[in-house]
């Protein structure tokens, strides 16, 4: 199972290729990729604070349409709260991290390196775009 991070869909708008590529890719695959509620927030806010909402809107229905979109739960919270402890990242990320792992995704695709790279999950493998 895949999950996408917020910056996969940035780098999708910023036209990076490999993203492109890869979500058209998506569309044939037998699972949908995971997305958390947390990354339909950021993309709407980047949208308003970019003067860009009907985009980040049009983006937001693709995800919806097609991804599985999972909500925030104790045992993510639980999670997230371990993995900001143990890795210093950012809680928001760690919350998304930890969807992605109750998921069971096995390759995340994202554009923060600074925060996911310090991340060594085994069987975990992630997947670094371009913005």
């Amino acid at each position: 199972m895949v999950g996408l991070d917020t910056g996969f869909f940035i780098a999708h708008m910023n036209n990076d290729p490999a993203a492109i590529s890869f979500w058209k890719e998506l569309s044939q695959a037998d699972l949908p990729p995971v997305v958390s509620i947390l990354t339909i927030g950021e993309l709407l806010y980047i949208g308003y604070r970019l003067n860009k909402s009907g985009i980040s809107r049009k983006i937001v229905e693709s995800i919806y349409t097609a991804t599985n979109v999972l909500s925030i739960d104790q045992d993510i919270v639980e999670k997230a709260a371990a993995l900001k402890a143990g890795k210093g990242m950012p809680y928001i990320d760690s919350l998304i991290l930890a969807t992605f792992l109750k998921a069971g995704c096995k390759e995340i695709h994202t554009t923060d390196k600074k925060h996911f790279s310090g991340i060594n999950v085994k069987g975990l493998k992630l997947v670094f775009h371009h913005t």
